[in-house]
């Protein structure tokens, strides 16, 4: 019987109807262990299986997850998706899952329980289903754990990617004492202990009813160890054996644990501990296992696990085997299988637990013979530098090299500098970084194969690009690729495409663009995302620094979707900056701050950006906190030693100089970095043109320098109307408002009214003075009651005004739309803004009058 669950399988029901005229949805189904997340699936799906077609998975508990785990269970009655995962393709599998969701003749439910355990690559899948899933006809139903579910949780990033419109979630509390009343029928126990104890859990309260006892079980494990004991010895072991197993396995491979026949299953399913379908054995729940597992000692935990890896095939999923392996202290097989599980999460993209199994496996590295431990190295290095924190990817390069050093192999010690240069970069150091460039060419001698060359290079052009050597970056290039020979691997081309697509695009815009679409397009034939994304990114950011914000935000979006096919931290959160650069410079200041805000901490080039993006943006707001978050851009760009870091900060300070009139900020380094641009990229790149703008309106510069940008020359110039025809040809508002203000009192106002719409507060007031001091009659900001509220929020916003009437605090808030309470500040900030609001209960009543909320959430 469920009980208290008809509003929540009402809402799913609704849902299922509403997919093939609406799109599909992604449904969260949260709650702690045991409240009957799954009970309430199991109720919706049974209630619906002649209306739509129901597919399974589950995630389980092992030490490092299973690589693509629920899928596995699809594939036994899907061909596309088993033939996916035996190919280890992951494209295929993403659209085989997606072309499943998007069956016409019946909706598809697409089940995957307990992510809060979901491996990496899974999680990919579900970002890459979500993204989409409103062009489907289907539900992807994911249930969690709340209380395993932090705010630093991988599911939590997930989620905040699909479109807030796309979710649909779904919280189950524990039942009310009305319903454990229900539940108590026909019992003796005492209601108001069986609440105090259990709270209304589900599970809890069923557990204490079935223990048969004359007292009241302190816990579930009580309860169930209580129970256990009144089995016969056989049935406890063959529990014993299968409680050490956190996921499903077959009855054939169970009925190799059993000493006896299948009376033993059929005891075990009577008392309610265990339930089998006609292929499958599980426990009931989660909690039931781990409470008999709790129980054993270590040595019969030991057994359980070397009986059941014996159990196991090798063909099982190595991911299994490590976990029995590790927990049965069977050090032999650890050695023999953690490679391979490594590999095989390598394979699918699964990076994070392809680490985990390096680190399993690094305590006994030495008992391995010198190639072996070479290998396992390198491999781990290769996957370490997709993941951060990036100061543990120094660590094994550095394992790598002393190893390979340490033997010999100076090709292997080569490519390993060229890794850990490649590491020290990722977190600023661009010193060490030029030392181990240099490095990884010397230690190969004047008579190196070419093919041993080859990483070394690709680091060395790399750092010419990044000291904005474009020269040199295009010579590293050719020598690269002349190292690797006609069979180059077709990522080196990837890279040496992407090396010459910034090259061009700084020199002369955009006539990068056809390297960077051809890398793109490489990247993709062969799947790897992370170098699509690469170049997607790179040219999104030459063209925001040419002023083009609408390729770049095009090409941004792009590569945002190309990092969601294979989440490599970095990828997507660096293309997300690129996003929120293109949608500062287009005048989007609201969606780039929340963006920006919300970018991880490291690495630190991370924080650089997002720290320019959100420094600006506060000082033409007027925030309090511009300068500190502007000091702080302005400290790691130096610390980054690159001027396509340096100049953006410098323009930014600059900027706010001019607004604060802080005349504390000395501006000789902001003018020496506009130089040294000069002598790099002249032309349209817009850090320098902003520095000399910014530099003349403070006093400190005559005359426009050669090579700025034309609008830029055009105002410092006196010919600010010619300047703001060009910025409104190219989409660049602000920047158009900024030209405007430098002409006649009626370009003035002009200025002044776009400056409102882009709530540059700072600078409007900056204007108004200046027309009021010329004599000019200023008029008011636009009257917030002649806004229209519903086109002005953004779609998060609009949810977290939802959120706010229905009188939720902003870690409820941020806990509901898996983003940081920061990020949740923000948004309630802005909606406070658009309603020129005060309280945030001023806003919500203003929302009801104008019809943004339902009254039902009063």
């Amino acid at each position: 019987m469920l009980l208290e669950r008809d509003r929540e399988v009402e809402l799913l029901a609704g849902l299922l109807t509403g997919v093939g005229s609406s799109g599909g949805k992604v449904v969260l189904v949260r709650g702690e262990a045991g409240v009957g997340k799954t009970s309430l699936v199991k109720q919706f799906v049974e209630r619906h299986t002649d209306e739509a077609h129901v597919l399974s998975g589950f995630c389980d508990d092992l030490t490092t997850p299973q690589p693509l785990g629920p899928f596995y269970d699809i594939a036994r009655t899907e061909p596309a998706v088993n033939q996916a995962l035996i190919d280890g393709d992951r494209p295929a599998l993403f659209e085989a899952l997606l072309e499943l969701l998007s069956r016409s003749l019946r909706p598809t439910v697409l089940v995957i329980e307990d992510t809060q355990w979901a491996d990496e690559a899974t999680l990919d899948a579900i970002r890459y289903l979500g993204r989409r899933i409103s062009t489907t006809s289907g539900l992807l139903l994911l249930t969690y754990r709340d209380e395993e579910v932090d705010y630093d949780h991988p599911l939590r990033s997930v989620m905040g990617a699909i479109a807030p419109s796309d979710i649909t979630r779904i919280r189950l509390d524990c039942l009310t004492a009305e319903a454990v009343e229900t539940m108590l029928e026909g019992e003796s126990a005492d209601l108001d202990s069986i609440m105090r104890l259990t709270d209304g859990n589900p599970l809890f309260v069923t557990e204490i009813l079935t223990s048969e006892e004359d007292h009241i079980p302190l816990s579930v494990r009580d309860s169930v160890i209580t129970r256990t004991a009144r089995l016969s010895p056989p049935v406890q072991e063959l529990l014993n054996a299968l409680s050490v197993i956190p996921q499903r396995i077959s009855l054939s491979e169970a009925r190799q644990l059993a000493t006896g026949a299948d009376v033993e299953f059929q005891e075990c399913v009577r008392s309610g501990l265990l339930v089998t379908d006609d292929e499958t054995v599980s426990f009931r729940h989660e909690l039931i296992r781990r409470a008999i597992e709790e129980a054993l000692t270590g040595d019969e935990r030991q057994a359980a696990n070397r009986a059941a890896l014996k159990m196991l095939s090798d063909e099982t999923d190595p991911a299994r085997l490590v976990h029995h392996a590790r927990a049965a202290g069977d050090v032999d097989r650890l050695i023999e299988l953690a490679p391979r599980a490594a590999e095989a999460a390598a394979e699918v993209g699964s990076h994070l637990e392809a680490v985990a199994h390096y680190l399993t496996l690094e305590p006994h590295l030495d008992r391995l013979d010198a190639a072996a431990k070479g290998k396992i190295l390198d491999s781990w290095g290769r996957e370490q530098t997709a993941l951060s924190p990036f100061s543990e990817s120094i660590r094994v390069q550095q394992l790598r090299i002393d190893h390979h050093r340490e033997n010999g192999n100076r090709s292997a010690e080569s490519a390993a500098l060229a890794d850990a240069g490649f590491a020290q970069i990722t977190v600023l150091r661009r010193g060490a970084a030029e030392r181990l460039a240099r490095q990884a060419i010397d230690i190969l001698g004047p008579d190196a194969a070419g093919p041993d060359l080859v990483p070394a290079f690709d680091l060395n052009c790399y750092m010419a690009m990044m000291r904005s050597d474009f020269v040199a970056t295009r010579e590293w290039a050719d020598r690269a690729l002349e190292a690797a020979g006609p069979d180059a691997d077709e990522t080196l081309v990837i890279r040496c495409l992407n090396h010459r697509g910034v090259a061009d695009s700084s020199e002369n815009y955009p006539d990068g663009r056809a390297s960077f679409d051809e890398a793109a397009r490489r990247a993709e034939a062969i799947g790897n995302w992370r170098e699509a994304s690469r170049a997607l990114h790179n040219f999104s950011f030459m063209a925001a620094e040419h002023f083009d914000p609408s390729t770049a935000l095009d090409y941004a979006q792009r590569a945002v979707a190309a990092a969601s096919r294979e989440d490599v931290p970095g990828r997507l959160s660096y293309s997300m900056l690129m996003q929120a650069k293109a949608l500062e410079l287009a005048g989007d200041w609201n969606e780039a701050e929340v963006i920006a805000e919300d970018t991880p901490a490291t690495p630190v080039v991370f924080q650089t950006v997002a720290l320019q993006i959100l420094g600006v943006i506060e000082a033409r707001r007027g925030k309090p906190g511009a300068r500190t978050t502007l000091s702080r851009a302005w400290e790691l760009a130096n610390e980054a030693d690159q001027h396509m870091r340096r100049a953006p900060a410098a323009a930014a300070l600059a900027e706010y100089a001019w607004i604060c009139g802080d005349t504390g900020l000395s501006m000789q380094d902001v003018t020496a970095t506009m130089h040294t641009g000069l002598g790099i990229t002249p032309g349209w790149a817009r850090s320098e043109g902003a520095i000399a703008l910014w530099l003349w309106k403070l006093g400190e510069l005559d005359e426009a320098p050669e090579g700025i940008a034309e609008p830029y020359r055009l105002i410092i110039g006196g010919q600010p109307l010619e300047a703001a025809e060009q910025w409104a040809e190219l989409g660049c508002p602000y920047e158009e408002a900024i030209a405007l203000s430098h002409g006649p009192p009626d370009a003035q106002l002009q200025a002044l009214e776009k400056l409102d719409t882009l709530e540059a507060t700072a600078v409007a007031a900056k204007l108004r003075q200046q027309l009021r001091d010329q004599g000019v009659k200023v008029p008011r900001g636009k009257a917030q009651s002649t806004r229209q509220h519903a086109v002005g929020l953004t779609a998060r916003q609009a949810e977290v005004l939802a959120l706010l009437a229905e009188g939720l605090t902003n870690p409820e808030i941020a806990d509901r739309l898996f983003v940081s309470p920061r990020t949740v500040e923000h948004h309630v900030s802005a909606v406070l803004s658009k309603f020129d609001a005060t309280t945030r209960q001023d806003a919500v009543t203003q929302a009801h009058q104008q019809g943004l909320v339902s009254d039902a959430t009063q």
